[in-house]
């Protein structure tokens, strides 16, 4: 079974701290969220916490002015689980032609039952290799520029060629989602990104994940700690594994397959300092 509907987002004012390139764009974790509102809409009992083939593919730049920004949504039912995709439509050709883009696309598994804790805290909080510290407020100055909203990761970010150890705020701006706050994994992201441009020269973006797990959800003003384990750096795309942890080592989120790429087409560069060290 397939429906598609027309959708209103509810533009948040903290939204437009998430900037790409001078414009506010919907960030992949908002956008999971509002599918996953969505499918419960549809499915009360709908089960959320178990996401595979998240997929990002075109970016969704939000209205400098108003509250309200018409979408569509997609949802289909199979087998596989409840999928869900946000999509808009322009009018090209002289207003004679509609085209559907597709923003965000995502499957929740409908089982309860979620695999074990694939990595211990005490093994996530070992970063092996030659390590450096960045302190957060650099990163946010100069590496990852977003508004004071999206601005999560605190202390000092540890990176390693073997990964990334971050500090990580709930955040503090928003209602509990279904999927708790979009605030960790975000920062968990820009971890990743800082990675990427100290050891893959590139400033890149979330464009999908393959399995997401939500074993405990994270809360707006509560503390957590971030590991990022590098999976494959070729062909333009980073693949990385991620482990969120609340501070008593209960394991909140595991990621698999996170796929970060520059977006930017070479636009946007790392600065010089990151890759020589700090």
């Amino acid at each position: 079974m397939k429906s598609r509907f027309p959708y209103t987002l509810s533009v948040k004012p903290y939204w437009h701290d998430h900037f790409f390139e001078g414009q506010a764009v919907f960030p992949a974790v908002e956008a999971l969220i509002t599918l996953a509102a969505a499918v419960r809409s549809l499915y009360p009992r709908a089960v959320l916490h178990h996401m595979t083939g998240a997929q990002f593919p075109k970016r969704l730049t939000l209205e400098p002015a108003g509250n309200q920004q018409p979408v569509q949504i997609e949802i289909e039912t199979s087998e596989a689980g409840i999928s869900a995709a946000l999509l808009t439509s322009i009018k090209i050709k002289n207003n004679t032609i509609s085209r559907t883009l597709e923003h965000a696309r995502v499957t929740f598994i409908q089982d309860d039952l979620l695999p074990g804790q694939t990595l211990p805290f005490r093994a996530a909080g070992k970063l092996d290799g030659a390590c450096i510290s960045v302190p957060a407020v650099s990163v946010y100055r100069e590496l990852i520029p977003f508004g004071v909203s999206y601005q999560n990761m605190v202390g000092d970010l540890s990176v390693s060629e073997n990964g990334a150890l971050a500090d990580i705020s709930g955040g503090g701006e928003m209602d509990e989602s279904p999927l708790g706050s979009p605030f960790v994994l975000d920062a968990a992201m820009h971890a990743a990104c800082v990675w990427g441009q100290r050891f893959a020269d590139i400033v890149s973006f979330p464009v999908g994940l393959d399995r997401r797990i939500i074993h405990k959800a994270t809360r707006t003003g509560m503390s957590y700690v971030a590991r990022i384990k590098p999976v494959r750096a070729s062909g333009g795309t980073l693949i990385f594994d991620a482990w969120i942890f609340d501070q008593n080592g209960i394991l909140c989120e595991s990621i698999q397959g996170l796929q970060m790429r520059d977006v930017s087409q070479g636009r946007m560069r790392p600065p010089r300092w990151i890759k020589e060290g700090v």
